[in-house]
């Protein structure tokens, strides 16, 4: 009974980065009151907690690491503390509770699923009612931290449902959203109906986010990959046409970044006159860049991209005049470069290809693989927080996809 309670309530934190308890030097989340009442209820009923040594093992050189940058001046030892206390807690709470359930990760995927049609359904509720003028039924800013009532499209309103903003809602979707795809171009259904993967699609189109169409996109392009049927392959390559072709010739938003972007790269455009979304990407690609320069091999430290963004952002003209994603990157790939060079890049992707789960001859675990690994893909791309809509959760799923694979071949 509890176990399953605590199965809710933790994997409901993928849902809930929005909901901010206060703050004191720190964001405290909702979420964070879930994980220590399940480290309490662990230690009761079970005991002295066990750990994944591999993890232990790459968190004390990663500390090692980061207490050098510190010493050299390119980190902070409260920095490094408050990422090193996240690893800590997300990675063992989520292990555990993967271990609690006997690595039943059909179970735990389940609730997942369950849950983001809920907030599909939030979603759709919020759309209509902003058509209906009825404002508390969209505006959740009176409960939702940081909530950004952003700029009306086709006269609708960007689905962000219970999320700050659409890019947020869009990229804790995307694993449900590749579950949903292939509930209704393939065969192998056993995780979502197809009613519940049309409510899914459905609000993650209304975001009307770019990031929320890259990731359907990524998901087509790996359904091709794995599915590797002529009619399913030319099913999912139409639609990603129309995904390419039709967010960015009308919808303003998209078109503006995308042109933006692609113009300051050709160095068409000084950074400075793009949108405030390619400005915030490019600004800190450039801190990025430069910060690999200086600590190519093993980056500033975990937590140091805050204190590069300082050092290295010098000479980058902010017409915006706030500091955008100075302690995240915006980008999960960008804050890796910035804060664990070359080596914490190339171990990353090792890592994802290492654990990888193809569809060939893996049964029903490919499915949980590839869903997350959307969401990873988006989180290198947007998302620059190491914690944030449950992400270590679905690490360790996505680890453990792999070894379940392993044990069913033997």
């Amino acid at each position: 009974m509890m176990v399953n309670l605590f199965n809710y309530l933790l994997i409901s934190n993928v849902f809930t980065g929005g909901f901010i308890l206060f703050k004191a030097g720190f964001e405290f989340y909702l979420g964070y009151i879930f994980m220590l009442a399940f480290l309490f209820f662990y230690f009761i009923r079970y005991g002295q907690p066990y750990f994944s040594r591999v993890f232990v093992y790459s968190l004390v050189l990663i500390l090692a690491v980061s207490a050098v940058n510190v010493w050299l001046g390119n980190n902070s030892w409260m920095l490094l503390i408050k990422q090193l206390l996240g690893f800590l807690l997300n990675g063992l709470v989520y292990y555990l509770l993967i271990k609690i359930n006997k690595e039943d990760l059909d179970k735990l995927f389940r609730i997942y699923l369950k849950m983001a049609v809920i907030v599909a359904a939030i979603g759709i509720f919020q759309e209509v009612s902003y058509l209906l003028g009825f404002t508390y039924g969209y505006d959740y800013s009176y409960l939702v931290q940081k909530m950004q009532l952003t700029q009306r499209i086709w006269g609708m309103f960007p689905v962000a449902s219970i999320f700050p903003e659409p890019a947020h809602f869009g990229a804790a979707m995307i694993p449900a959203v590749f579950v949903s795809l292939l509930a209704l171009i393939g065969k192998e259904n056993g995780f979502i109906s197809k009613k519940a993967a049309v409510l899914v699609l459905v609000s993650v189109l209304l975001s009307f986010s770019l990031i929320s169409y890259i990731g359907i996109a990524l998901t087509l392009i790996l359904l091709i990959l794995n599915l590797a049927r002529p009619k399913v392959a030319a099913i999912c390559l139409i639609t990603l046409l129309v995904i390419m072709y039709l967010p960015y010739h009308y919808i303003h938003n998209i078109k503006i970044r995308v042109d933006d972007t692609a113009a300051v790269i050709a160095h068409k455009i000084p950074m400075e006159d793009a949108n405030v979304s390619t400005f915030a990407l490019c600004s800190n690609a450039v801190v990025a860049y430069r910060s690999l320069l200086h600590n190519p091999v093993f980056g500033s430290g975990l937590g140091s991209h805050k204190i590069s963004y300082d050092s290295y952002g010098t000479g980058v003209i902010n017409p915006y005049h706030i500091l955008l994603n100075r302690e995240d990157a915006g980008s999960l790939f960008l804050r890796l470069v910035s804060e664990t060079g070359l080596l914490g890049i190339a171990a990353f992707f090792y890592f994802l290809f290492r654990f990888y789960v193809s569809r060939k001859k893996n049964g029903h675990y490919w499915i949980i693989s590839n869903a997350i690994l959307c969401l990873v893909a988006l989180n290198l791309i947007r998302m620059g927080n190491y914690f944030y809509s449950g992400f270590i959760f679905f690490i360790w799923l996505y680890y453990f996809a792999h070894q379940a694979k392993a044990k069913q071949v033997k």
